[in-house]
C-alpha cells in the first residue's frame, strides 16, 4: 500500500519560499517603476521548470558571493507571484485576478515551459473568462496563434469565429489582422456568404496596403493601375481561398468586377464563361464546410462534414448548409477510458449508429468505420432478433441480426455501413471510402470480450490499442499496412436535433414517416424526398436517434405510422395515444410492429 501526504508537503514547501534564510537566487521580474525582486532556491526552480533547469544551470549563469541574480523584465510581478507560489506548493488562486493577468500567466507559463499550468490555464479561461475572452478576442486569438502549447484556446478561438465570423471581421481592429492569422481563418470552416467574405478581404486589403491609405472603395473611378496593383499583391495569397463560382451573378457584378484587376487573368476568365455559358471549371475548390460541432482528438468539423455526407450517401465535398444541426457526440475516447476491450464494448454499445475514428501511431493516418446498426453487445437474444425487416429496394434483412443460437459469435446485416481512411487529415483532396459490398457480413459481433470492434471480421478489426485491416466484405483496402497501432481512438454517434424519414412498404400500397420533433410532415409532401433513396430498413437504420432493434423501432419525440396508400394524407396527423399507429395484426407486409 502506498499513502501520499501531498497537502503537508504542499505547505512546507510554501513556507520555504516565505520563511527560508538559505535562497540562493535572486530573481527581478517586471519593468520600471513596476519590479519586483523574490528570494528563491534554484534546485526548485530547476526542478519546477525546464526553462530554469536550463538558463540557471552553470553553463549559463554566473554567481556572485554565491548568489544567483536573474532577471526576468518581460514578466510582471503580479504574474510571477502566481507561477513561484505554484512552483513551491503546487497551488494556484485565481479569484482576484482578471483575465487580463491570467492571459499573462499563460504567456509566462508558456515561455518558462509549464506545461501543467499552460493546460489549466486554457481551461480555465475558457471555462470561467467567456465574457472577457469576447471582449478581448483579437488579442487573446494572437497569443493563441503563436504558440504552439495553446491549441485548445487556438481552437477554441477558431471555433467561435467558423459559428460567427461577423465577430472579427466586424471589430474595429480587424483591418490590423496579422496576414498569417487572416489566412489560416480563410482555411477553416467559416459559415458565411462567399460575397461577404470577399467584401470583408477586401476593406482588410485596403487597410494593409500603404499605398492606398485614403482611398475609398466608393470612389474606384480615381483609383490608379498602380492602386488596383498594389492591392493585387497584397491579396495574392488569399485570392486561391475564394470561391468565386458560388457568388452569384449579381453579387459578383456588384462587388467582385469593380475589383477585377486584382484576380489573376486565367481566373477571371473562368469564372466570366461560368456566369455567361454555364462553362465549369476545371479547377473549382469544394464547398466551404459547415461547422459541425464535434469534441474530437483527432478530427475537426471538416472531417466531420466529409463523415456525414457518406452516411448520407453523398459526395465527400458536398454543401452542408450553415444552419446544419447535425453534431458528433463522443462516447468513448481511448486516452481518457483506456483500450481494454470490455471497456470499449461497455462505453460503445446500445447508442445507435456509431462512427468509429482511430488515428494510427506509425504514421498519424485517420481510419475508421460507420456502423449504422449501432454496437449491441450485452442485449442479443436469438430468438428476438431472428425476423428481419423488409426493404423497399427488394430482398429482405437490412439492419437486422441474424443470429445462429448455436453460436455465441454472429453477424449484423447492414447495406449502409463503411470503413473509410482520411490520410494525414490535412490534405482532403482524396479521402477514402470502403462501402461494404455484402450486407450480410457487414458487421461482426461476439457475445464475449475476445472481439471488441470488427468490420467484416478481417477489413477493419479493433482489439485493445492494435488493429489489423486485410480486405474481405468491403469494396477496396482503406490501409496498405495489415497490422497497426493506435495513437488514438473515438466513437462518436451523430445527432440531428430535426429530421424525418420515409419508407415504403414491399406491397407498394403503404408508407411511413418518422420525425424526431414535435412538427409532423404530411406524408405526400415528404415522399419524393426519401423514397428515391432509403427502404424501410435503411431508412430507420439511418434515421438519426432511432432506436433500432430487429422487431421494434421508436424515437423520443417520434411517430411511426402506416397509411392505406402513398397518395393519402392527413388533415390532422396521428399522435402516440391515438388509433392512427400502426399495428403488425393489421399489415404483416411491415414484417415487424410499430410503436412509439
Amino acid at each position: 500500500m502506498v499513502y501520499e501526504f501531498f497537502p503537508s508537503l504542499s505547505q512546507n514547501l510554501s513556507h520555504l519560499l516565505d520563511e527560508a534564510d538559505d535562497y540562493n537566487t535572486i530573481i527581478t521580474v517586471g519593468e520600471n517603476p513596476n519590479t519586483k525582486e523574490f528570494r528563491a532556491h534554484s534546485i526548485i526552480l530547476r526542478a519546477r521548470s525546464p526553462y530554469f533547469k536550463s538558463a540557471l544551470s552553470k553553463n549559463w549563469v554566473s554567481e556572485k558571493n554565491n548568489m544567483i541574480n536573474f532577471t526576468k523584465p518581460n514578466i510582471s510581478p503580479t504574474v510571477f507571484e502566481m507561477i513561484i507560489r505554484y512552483m513551491y506548493g503546487g497551488i494556484l488562486d485565481l479569484n482576484k485576478q482578471n483575465g487580463a493577468d491570467i492571459l499573462e500567466l499563460l504567456v509566462a507559463s508558456d515561455e518558462l515551459l509549464i506545461d501543467e499550468l499552460i493546460i489549466f490555464i486554457q481551461q480555465y479561461l475558457i471555462e470561467k473568462q467567456v465574457d472577457w475572452l469576447q471582449q478581448n478576442f483579437l488579442n487573446v486569438l494572437l497569443i493563441a496563434y503563436q504558440s504552439e502549447s495553446c491549441k485548445k484556446l487556438l481552437e477554441y478561438c477558431l471555433e467561435i469565429i467558423c459559428k460567427n465570423p461577423e465577430t472579427l471581421f466586424n471589430s474595429p481592429n480587424f483591418p490590423t489582422l496579422d496576414k498569417s492569422i487572416l489566412l489560416r481563418l480563410f482555411e477553416e470552416a467559416l459559415q458565411i456568404e462567399e460575397v461577404e467574405l470577399w467584401n470583408y478581404l477586401v476593406k482588410w486589403g485596403i487597410a494593409q496596403t500603404l499605398e492606398l491609405k485614403g482611398k475609398r472603395t466608393t470612389d474606384l473611378d480615381n483609383w490608379s493601375e498602380s492602386d488596383f496593383l498594389a492591392l493585387k499583391n497584397t491579396l495574392d495569397q488569399f485570392i486561391s481561398h475564394i470561391r468565386f463560382f458560388e457568388i452569384s451573378s449579381i453579387d459578383f457584378h456588384d462587388n467582385v468586377w469593380p475589383f477585377r484587376e486584382v484576380l489573376p487573368k486565367k481566373l477571371f476568365e473562368s469564372i466570366i464563361s461560368f456566369h455567361m455559358a454555364n462553362v465549369q471549371p476545371q479547377d473549382m475548390l469544394a464547398p466551404r464546410y459547415s461547422k459541425i460541432s464535434v469534441d474530437s482528438n483527432i478530427i475537426k468539423s471538416k472531417h466531420a462534414t466529409i463523415l456525414t455526407n457518406w452516411i448520407q450517401r453523398k459526395d465527400a465535398n458536398a454543401r452542408i448548409p450553415i444552419d446544419n444541426k447535425y453534431k458528433f457526440n463522443l462516447i468513448y475516447r481511448g486516452s481518457r477510458d483506456g483500450y481494454d476491450n470490455n471497456t470499449i464494448r461497455s462505453k460503445c454499445s446500445g447508442h445507435g449508429a456509431c462512427i468509429l475514428v482511430i488515428k494510427i501511431k506509425e504514421n498519424e493516418t485517420i481510419i475508421g468505420g460507420y456502423n449504422p446498426i449501432g454496437w449491441n453487445f450485452n442485449g442479443h437474444n436469438p430468438n428476438n432478433y431472428s425476423r428481419e425487416w423488409r426493404g423497399a429496394r427488394g430482398g429482405r434483412g437490412r439492419g437486422s441480426y441474424r443470429v445462429n443460437i448455436r453460436h455465441e459469435n454472429y453477424w449484423v446485416k447492414s447495406s449502409e455501413s463503411f470503413i473509410f481512411s482520411l490520410g494525414d487529415g490535412k490534405s482532403l483532396k482524396n479521402p477514402k471510402i470502403s462501402r461494404v459490398v455484402n450486407s450480410n457480413n457487414a458487421i461482426y459481433e461476439s457475445r464475449f470480450n475476445n472481439i471488441a470492434l470488427n468490420f467484416g471480421n478481417s477489413d477493419l478489426i479493433i482489439n485493445g490499442n492494435a488493429g489489423t485491416c486485410i480486405r474481405q466484405y468491403y469494396d477496396s483496402s482503406i490501409l496498405d499496412a495489415i497490422k497497426f497501432n493506435i495513437d488514438e481512438m473515438e466513437m462518436f454517434y451523430q445527432d440531428q436535433t430535426d429530421g424525418w424519414v420515409v419508407a415504403k412498404n414491399d406491397n407498394n400500397d403503404s408508407f411511413c414517416v418518422v420525425s424526431n420533433n414535435d412538427t409532423w410532415i404530411a406524408p405526400q409532401s415528404s415522399w419524393n424526398t426519401s423514397y428515391s433513396s432509403f427502404g424501410l430498413s435503411d431508412a430507420l437504420g439511418n434515421a438519426n436517434n432511432v432506436l433500432w432493434r430487429g422487431a421494434f423501432a421508436s424515437t423520443s419525440n417520434s411517430g411511426l405510422w402506416d397509411a392505406p396508400n402513398p397518395n393519402d394524407s392527413w388533415d390532422n396527423p396521428p399522435n402516440a395515444n391515438n388509433s392512427s399507429w400502426g399495428d403488425e395484426s393489421n399489415d404483416d407486409s411491415w414484417g415487424a410492429d410499430h410503436s412509439n
